[in-house]
């Protein structure tokens, strides 16, 4: 089974909005998973699921929440992680600025090592706004995760101009280096984005509650077959 942490360290980058299309594609696919928020204060992946009934087929028991914290009365609790990953595939979206209680649990507990010993691969997806400050937070992070694999999500959603971040030597380099495998994850469309982030719907929501019209729900259709044909090229989801 594989943890797939949905990281980027900087807020706004659209940690959870990756998350949530993951969480989608594997429902498509009728992957069993587990799907946990570690930011309780605004949980906007897993909040989608509020509707027990509707979706129970797939999530009887699927959304749970983790805390990652320097606080050593609370430093347990992400412990239950790899008793969960053993039965379930985990989708785990993580908030910002958790490097430091995240990689102190790692260190502490000897995760990587545990997971190794009991067949839990670890994969993070890295997003990235293209911005300086979230390339030189990769760049700053990968010595700590050379032995995992790393998806460098470039969220087009957030920017269109990549010619920084393809012309960044010491990014290209670390990617060169360490393996990394980088994907141009799609654009929705602001006016459908916002309005599905806002009501925390679904994407079988979105086309059905939505006052999208013909074209809207055309649209948000399209953006799942792109946004899932990305996900599935990686080969990283269905294992």
């Amino acid at each position: 089974m594989r943890i797939h942490l949905i990281d980027g360290e900087k807020g706004g980058v659209g940690k959870s909005w990756l998350a949530f299309v993951m969480a989608e594609y594997l429902r498509s696919k009728l992957i069993q998973f587990y799907l946990y928020a570690a930011d309780r204060s605004n949980p906007t992946a897993a909040s989608r699921y509020k509707d027990k009934e509707r979706y129970a087929e797939f999530y009887d028991d699927s959304v749970h929440y983790t805390l990652f914290s320097e606080n050593i009365k609370k430093i347990d609790e992400p412990d239950v992680l790899l008793e969960m990953a053993i039965q379930r595939t985990i989708v785990l979206d993580l908030p910002a600025q958790v490097y430091y209680p995240l990689t102190s649990w790692i260190e502490e507990k000897d995760i990587f090592e545990l997971s190794k010993a009991n067949q839990i691969d670890w994969v993070r997806w890295f997003v990235c706004n293209g911005e300086d400050e979230s390339i030189q937070l990769l760049i700053s992070s990968m010595e700590f995760y050379k032995q995992q694999q790393t998806v460098l999500v470039k969220n087009w959603g957030l920017c269109d101009n990549w010619d920084y971040f393809d012309g960044h030597e010491q990014l290209q380099a670390t990617i060169k280096k360490h393996r990394i495998v980088v994907i141009d994850f799609p654009k929705l469309a602001d006016s459908k984005r916002i309005a599905i982030n806002a009501k925390r719907w679904t994407f079988d929501e979105a086309r059905e509650l939505g006052q999208f019209g013909l074209v809207g729900k055309s649209e948000i259709y399209k953006y799942t077959e792109k946004a899932y044909q990305v996900l599935a090229a990686t080969q990283l989801l269905e294992a």
